[in-house]
């Protein structure tokens, strides 16, 4: 079977530094996703912990917010959470029609494994890169992200 060229994408040199870091995210998210899954979690779980131990009591709206997560998306997830015991709601004190949002002592312990799961994929990525490779990607990642940015806010 012969390779057909794609005219528009073999013409640009970067082509095929993008189809690279498009497989590696996607091995990440694969490795990370079957990690988070032997504690029970999925990724958005697992963020959606992070997201509330980084600001524990934050409203359930500005949670949506950081997630950037449709709002039935949220509730969902946090039901799911509330249901195995790891969050807790609070109603807010300011606003009785919303909710503020407390990890519990059992998400404090699954949030510790999740962040040693991910730690884990993180050290298995970089095992073969040097530090200064890796500030290097991390660069040029956000010059890409930036770029990115300001292609989005047009």
């Amino acid at each position: 079977m012969s390779r057909t060229p794609i005219p528009t994408l073999d013409q640009i040199p970067e082509y095929a530094s993008w189809v690279e870091v498009a497989k590696t995210y996607s091995k990440c998210q694969r490795l990370l996703t079957a990690r988070l899954g032997t504690l029970g979690l999925s990724v958005a779980r697992y963020e959606t912990l992070l997201a509330i131990a980084r600001d524990e009591g934050l409203s359930q709206r500005d949670l949506g917010e950081r997630l950037l997560s449709a709002k039935s998306n949220v509730t969902g997830l946090l039901q799911r959470l509330e249901a195995a015991g790891a969050i807790r709601r609070e109603t807010d004190e300011q606003d009785a029609r919303g909710h503020r949002v407390f990890l519990t002592s059992i998400g404090r312990k699954l949030l510790r494994k999740g962040v040693g799961a991910q730690a884990s994929v993180v050290q298995l990525m970089m095992k073969d890169i040097k530090r200064g490779e890796a500030q290097t990607i991390g660069r040029l990642m956000r010059t890409v992200g930036a770029s990115l940015d300001a292609a989005l806010d047009t």
